[in-house]
């Protein structure tokens, strides 16, 4: 018995997977490229209206314009497009906000688009396309002659950033065992990514030479992806059992187990089945997740979580470049703490079984409320002088630090529901409308990390008050759907559900009132059972 029941095929999907998300840091990106470097004023005798410590970034803008002739670019970690197309103050500021709010508007497109493009025409090619597409335009993107130009190549980089999340992610999962999810989000997750990503950044130390090396990070994924098979599971829904069978036996080959006689049985069964039955040709769409009930609820609660947590990391996310501190560290602190603590979600989900989808959505959310409760709190008290300053940031810094690795650890609860939730057919689809949610709330956040400008605890009070209803959400609604299988979710959709018991238990006394039983990775009925 191997750890988890892995073989080297699911090792290289564990993989593949740690490699998109190298790409899919592209969406914050933009706290390098929109890094505001400091300002301050050549003229001799110039002077700010009070301690510059105590300006917003907006006053000191003001100021400057007004009063200085000689504005001065300090020197900054990182060279930034705000600095090559002069994007400091007043409305070209605004600009730079709205780069990172089109790319956002990318990724929403794509999340309505490629998923019911993945549940038609399949998730390896529809993964294919929309990686190689990404890439190409992010490298394109470093070559940008002007910022409206750069846009309009992050809008095009967004929708493959949605591809992966929804079409290849699903890929992924349906190849592995029930066991290994946790396992995939704990060991090859966001945090690596963004640790690789920052590398990348720090090395480069330019947005054009950035944009292109990251955007060639996730280049690896397309060849093995051409000797990869398509989904089995995808093809079933279809009634391609045939495609299955080949699909199945490249698996078994990759993998390097031996095909048993008791596949080969099925796989006759399933040819024996293809004869008989019409293949699937119908197009699914979004409206088919609202004409029943069951999954009509699942989409709504699972998508609001999403939305929610997705304007509470990206908000948070966006608005740390605006943070005092060595910029870089606080980068790699952030994405480190991140990595690890995913860990410990492994080990809770593997060893204390009552540790369940709910109680991982809802303790880090609490927590993170928490965080960004006590930074508002230290940004709120006012300051005796300057000099108090630095302690204060310190401190403010290790909390958003805190906060923003338990808000990944609820990514994890809303990525792990929506894929135990959605039957087969419509599983893009499902977790499409939730990502296109989710996107809708990331179109506010580059305009949070504006906001900060303004005032600084805003961004905090806003994920407060999000996180907060997020919460109540989860408590009463969120089902748990720790250890479905994916197989058995599929004649579940509709059939009456009951909130109050988990999807695993729902799909174990449906199936009881149907005659169906449900094994792991195979349906039988009954009547066939009891003939044997």
């Amino acid at each position: 018995m191997t750890f988890l029941n892995t073989n080297r095929f699911h090792w290289l999907c564990f993989v593949l997977w740690q490699f998109a998300l190298f790409f899919c840091c592209q969406q914050i990106f933009s706290i390098f490229y929109n890094f505001n470097p400091g300002l301050s004023c050549d003229d001799p005798g110039f002077q700010f209206s009070k301690p510059k410590c105590k300006l917003s970034k907006v006053e000191i803008c003001s100021e400057l314009t007004a009063n200085c002739s000689n504005i001065h670019i300090e020197p900054a970690p990182f060279h930034s497009m705000l600095q090559d197309f002069k994007m400091f103050c007043g409305s070209k500021a605004y600009d730079a906000a709205w780069v990172a709010t089109i790319q956002f508007i990318g990724v929403l497109i794509g999340a309505i688009t490629y998923g019911h493009l993945g549940d038609h025409f399949g998730r390896k090619p529809v993964s294919f396309f929309g990686i190689s597409v990404g890439i190409a335009f992010g490298v394109a993107s470093g070559f940008a002659p002007s910022w409206e130009v750069f846009a309009a190549f992050r809008f095009i980089v967004g929708t493959s950033i949605a591809s992966i999340l929804i079409v290849f992610y699903a890929y992924i999962l349906e190849f592995i065992e029930p066991e290994q999810r946790v396992f995939l989000r704990s060991f090859f997750n966001w945090g690596y990514a963004r640790l690789v990503f920052t590398l990348v950044c720090f090395i480069c130390g330019y947005w054009r030479s950035a944009a292109i090396a990251t955007s060639l990070l996730s280049l690896p994924i397309l060849p093995v992806l051409l000797i990869l098979p398509e989904s089995p599971k995808w093809y079933h829904t279809k009634k391609r059992f045939r495609e299955a069978k080949k699909a199945e036996k490249r698996v078994a080959w990759l993998s390097g187990v031996p095909e048993t006689m008791e596949v080969q049985e099925n796989s006759e069964k399933l040819e024996k089945s293809e004869k008989s039955e019409q293949k699937d040709t119908k197009i699914y769409t979004m409206r088919d997740l609202f004409t029943s009930w069951p999954i009509a609820y699942r989409t709504i609660v699972v998508g609001s979580l999403w939305f929610s947590t997705s304007l509470s990391a990206f908000g948070s996310d966006l608005n740390s470049g605006n943070l005092a501190g060595n910029f870089y560290l606080s980068q790699f602190v952030s994405g480190g703490v991140t990595a690890f603590a995913k860990i410990f979600v492994f080990l809770l989900d593997t060893y204390i079984p009552s540790f369940d989808r709910r109680r991982l959505h809802q303790y880090p959310q609490v927590a993170m409320i928490a965080c960004y409760a006590a930074i508002m709190v230290l940004m709120i008290l006012p300051e005796s002088d300057c000099g108090s300053q630095g302690s204060r940031d310190l401190a403010i810094i290790i909390i958003n630090i805190i906060g923003v690795s338990f808000i990944e650890i609820t990514w994890d609860a809303c990525y792990l529901v929506a894929v135990e939730c959605f039957p087969t057919k419509i599983r893009t689809i499902g977790i499409g409308t939730c990502s296109l949610l989710a996107r809708t709330g990331a179109l506010l956040a580059p305009q949070m990390a504006y906001l900060s400008d303004i005032y600084r605890p805003i961004p905090y009070a806003i994920v407060c008050f999000i996180g907060t209803i997020s919460l109540l959400i989860s408590i009463f609604f969120l089902p748990d759907t720790k250890g479905v299988d994916l197989a058995a979710l599929d004649p579940t959709e509709e059939l009456d559900y009951n909130r109050k018991k988990s999807v695993t238990e729902n799909i174990v006394i449906q199936r009881r009132m149907t005659g169906v039983i449900g094994t792991r990775g195979t349906i039988v009925e009954n009547s066939k059972e009891n003939e044997a």
